[in-house]
């Protein structure tokens, strides 16, 4: 009696800890991260300076992932990822588009503690996924320069971006032997591009990434389409990168804007060394109107990865625009800066 009684108490527990097993296994998975830099910029226009410095929040997170079986061999899964301001708590708080105190304005007491980054839902599978809401979309895979963390280089020109909201975007699987498609379609017919493809191939010597944005043609107006081409050679400890990028001019009946016909180049350089990075890169770009402008910048940064959960850097970029008819105007930034994930 007392064997069988002590077998049933076992029994529930062992039910109790399998039940709380199954329930703990299907719980969200909670991330996030604090981000803070100083920095320090410095502007020269002819004979005119001006400097300023300023300790900010550099892009702090916090997110939920979570992911369940529908049935074999097909997942569900869920992100949501907002940001927030870590700096000061005062001007933490950023517009959220709804008229909060019901003064009948959207207007700048209308605040919330965070701003939506990510969020979305889909499936996945052997056939790859499908997924619907806002995130970063395939055009962006090919540009490869921007690895910055407060201050840097950057290709993917704004006037060629896909919208990151409202859009469905699918993922291949890897094939072919290291071959991945994408393609992000807007929802919202008020947006300048329909969507994008994307398409990357990798090896464990390079990868190759291209990405194509089509502009939206609507009611005689017409978004010029960008192109951007990027590529990375692995070389051991050393990773380098290069990436090009043009977009059409924007038209309206029929008529060409020439200073929306741009196109840009960028390189970059990557060392590993231990715990620690090093890279230095090189970015430019010119558009085609009458007073034609030309940027320039020079990118230095050193990181180092303190512990599995934390890393500081230094960054510099120093810069030039070149503008027909102006003087040239020379920008330097530089930053310190630390981040902890978990």
């Amino acid at each position: 009696m007392k064997k069988t009684l002590i077998a049933s108490a076992v029994a529930a527990v062992s039910m109790a800890s399998v039940a709380q097993a199954a329930e703990m296994a299907n719980m969200p998975e909670f991330y996030g991260n604090i981000q803070l830099a100083y920095v320090h910029n410095s502007t020269e226009q002819g004979s005119t300076e001006t400097t300023s410095n300023d300790f900010a929040d550099n892009g702090s997170t916090i997110g939920w992932k979570h992911s369940h079986e529908i049935s074999p061999g097909l997942t569900g899964f869920l992100k949501v990822e907002v940001d927030f301001d870590a700096d000061d708590k005062s001007t933490s708080q950023v517009s959220n588009g709804y008229d909060v105190d019901n003064d009948g304005n959207d207007d700048a007491t209308d605040t919330a503690f965070a701003q939506l980054d990510e969020a979305y839902i889909g499936v996945k599978g052997d056939f790859g996924s499908v997924q619907i809401g806002s995130d970063d979309t395939v055009y962006e895979w090919w540009d490869v320069i921007d690895i910055s963390e407060a201050v840097g280089i950057s290709g993917e020109f704004k006037t060629a971006a896909v919208h990151e909201g409202d859009n469905v975007q699918y993922v291949s699987p890897t094939i072919a032997g290291g071959l991945t498609i994408g393609v992000t379609m807007a929802l919202d017919s008020t947006e300048t591009h329909t969507g994008a493809l994307g398409a990357k191939y990798k090896t464990d010597m390079f990868e190759v990434i291209l990405g194509y944005s089509m502009g939206r043609e609507e009611a005689g107006v017409d978004t010029g389409d960008g192109i951007g081409l990027g590529a990375k050679v692995f070389l051991g400890d050393l990773t380098l990168g290069a990436q090009y990028e043009t977009k059409s001019a924007d038209s309206s009946a029929g008529v060409d804007d020439k200073s929306t016909d741009q196109s840009g180049y960028g390189l970059i350089a990557i060392y590993s060394l231990g715990a620690s990075q090093l890279a230095a890169g090189y970015y430019a770009d010119e558009d085609d109107q009458t007073n034609a402008v030309e940027n320039s910048q020079f990118y230095l940064q050193a990181l180092h990865n303190v512990s599995d959960n934390m890393y500081a850097y230094v960054e510099y970029v120093s810069g030039t625009k070149e503008q027909s008819g102006s003087q040239d105007i020379d920008t330097e930034d530089f930053a310190i800066g630390a981040t902890y994930t978990f």
